[in-house]
């Protein structure tokens, strides 16, 4: 966001797209107040074929669009968004936040469409903490946010099977069994902290993959306080054409959204 400097470990020299998972932005920063919103985040820009999504950890995010939403999501809450056949949105601090200072910090992650969705309308969902479905398990606290899993449902809908989870602890030793569907695969990306992941060391601010098959559980301990965050999904095998800010099946697909974006069929947002 801004001029700030932004962890990305996916894509990276390694992996160019890991599942339906296309990007992962992290972005933490103390605001020194004084400023306008509108100095900070990211404004208005369009999207098409995926949805970008955004949990918060720390501060409050504003999301606007152009289908009217305007809301503001705290930490521990999500900005989910299906850009579907096109939509223009801006993220930036609340103004509280950018007015006093404080600490804003977010992941933002990149979740591919499956063709046959891709020009459905757009969609925003937002999901407040109280909102999102939290418990215990093994000394870790657990907070879905997207998907289905231990008789706990989040209200966040997808066009493609996936299970998105925060876990945190601050106990040394914390110990759970995750399961994995044999076929899915993804990441677990250490926000800060070090876990094992099947005894592997995993620090902060890196990434450990799960590729499809090779376990239908893994055991995640923590080495230190720490916080992660899981993104798995079922195998997501069609052709991926990405440009920017649109991501299609087809040159031909990313052409006509260029063209669509300037004509103004995805809509338009404007800022004071």
């Amino acid at each position: 966001m801004g001029s700030n400097y932004v962890e990305q470990p996916l894509p990276s020299a390694q992996f160019e797209r890991i599942g339906p998972f296309l990007l992962l932005h992290h972005w933490q920063d103390f605001l020194p107040g004084n400023q306008s919103p509108y100095e900070i985040g990211v404004g208005p820009h369009p999207h098409r074929g995926f949805s970008p999504v955004t949990c918060i950890y720390a501060g409050g995010l504003r999301h606007r669009d152009s289908l009217g939403n305007d809301l503001v999501i705290h930490a521990g809450g999500t900005q989910w968004m299906d850009a579907g056949s096109g939509i223009v949105h801006s993220e930036r601090p609340d103004e509280a936040l950018a007015e006093e200072g404080g600490m804003l910090e977010m992941i933002q992650f990149w979740v591919n469409t499956p063709s046959e969705y891709k020009m459905n309308p757009a969609t925003y969902q937002p999901l407040a903490r109280l909102d999102t479905p939290t418990w215990e398990d093994g000394g870790w606290s657990i907070a879905l946010v997207q998907g289905r899993w231990d008789g706990q449902a989040s209200p966040i809908s997808s066009s493609h099977p996936l299970r998105i989870v925060n876990f945190k602890t601050d106990v040394v030793g914390s110990a759970m069994e995750v399961e994995i569907p044999t076929d899915w695969t993804g990441l677990l990306y250490v926000l800060d902290g070090a876990i094992l992941v099947d005894g592997q060391r995993a620090e902060g601010r890196h990434m450990a993959t799960i590729m499809p098959g090779e376990a239908t559980h893994i055991r995640i301990e923590s080495l230190d306080a720490c916080r992660v965050l899981m993104l798995t999904g079922a195998p997501f095998n069609e052709t991926v054409i990405s440009h920017g800010p649109f991501v299609m099946s087809s040159y031909e697909e990313i052409q006509q959204a260029i063209m669509d974006y300037h004509d103004g069929k995805m809509g338009m947002l404007t800022e004071p």
